[in-house]
């Protein structure tokens, strides 16, 4: 039966909103408009202003990446918009809202949708390299912006296993522990063995941090950005078809890069944001090769 033209401009927005929507779950690696409309649900819970700056962060990458026509499925799946969330998030809970940071954010999330663009033209994996870079230009731009810094938001307790649960949550800046189980969850109903293999490193990780810590205090310092790093580095390299092996060394290396960023950006008073999760995640694809899906899910998205 023939699709009637007048449907023809609601099935067009209905697939718009689908990358509108996946740009928050590609986040986590999920070309998915539902765990993403969960996990902007879960923002909202935690922290209304960060999820709102997201969600227009996101509305805007959509636009701009229709604008420059940029392929229409990874469009729709989010690949070209997730950084611009990410920063959009970021912007609402680090910085106070003033006409100064929307304007700023404005120009951020276009960088972050050209460079997605032509990283993915080049058929190189962006993870969330675009992020990083218009949060260190922010921050080397605060003192011509006057950027306002909000309250700083928690961190998480490393004293118990709930560290892993509220290290996930905190990639999206959620800080409460039971909200960080909220978003694993949401993870785990899209790719439940990936989910938890990364899983499986953030207990790895946070049992080295509690055996290491007193005897190497730089460790315990960098705690909270090694629990994010180490379980988007497990999670990123399991989405691309590593071993599990390999995928417990991307998160090792994610905190090892933790505390060398720490150590070099700390006194300038710079955070290093999910840079370590990268540096690793770069290094061991570069390295290794990616076999048989270990997971059944479907074909790793070009990141």
């Amino acid at each position: 039966m023939a699709e009637s033209p007048a449907l023809a401009p609601y099935r067009w927005l209905a697939a718009e909103l689908h990358g509108l929507t996946a740009n928050f779950a590609q986040i986590y690696f999920i070309p998915s408009a539902g765990i993403g409309l969960l996990l902007l649900a879960v923002l909202m819970l935690a922290d209304r202003p960060a999820a709102l700056t997201g969600l227009a962060a996101s509305v805007g990458a959509s636009l701009i990446a229709l604008v420059l026509r940029l392929p229409r499925d990874a469009r729709r799946q989010g690949l070209f918009g997730y950084n611009a969330a990410l920063t959009g998030i970021a912007f609402g809970a680090l910085l106070q809202p003033d006409l100064t940071s929307a304007v700023w954010l404005s120009v951020c999330v276009c960088l972050t949708v050209i460079a997605s663009a032509e990283l993915s033209r080049h058929r190189l994996p962006a993870l969330t390299g675009p992020f990083v870079a218009v949060m260190a230009l922010s921050w080397a731009m605060q003192p011509w912006l006057g950027l306002l810094p909000r309250t700083a938001a928690l961190a998480c307790d490393t004293g118990t296993p709930g560290f892993v649960f509220c290290s996930v949550g905190q990639v999206v800046f959620v800080a409460p522990l039971v909200l960080g189980l909220l978003t694993w969850y949401v993870l785990a109903l899209w790719n439940a063995r990936a989910t938890v293999w990364a899983l499986a490193a953030g207990v790895a990780v946070w049992l080295g941090i509690a055996l290491l810590a007193q005897h190497w205090p730089a460790l315990a310092g960098q705690a909270g950005g090694i629990g994010v790093n180490g379980f988007l580095a497990a999670l990123g390299l399991g989405v691309f078809h590593r071993r599990p092996g390999v995928r417990l060394a991307g998160a090792a290396l994610a905190g090892l890069f933790c505390v060398v960023l720490g150590a070099l950006l700390g006194p300038l008073g710079w955070p290093y944001f999910t840079l370590p999760f990268n540096l690793a995640a770069w290094a061991l694809l570069a390295v290794t090769q990616g076999g048989q899906p270990v997971d059944p899910t479907p074909p790793a998205p070009q990141r």
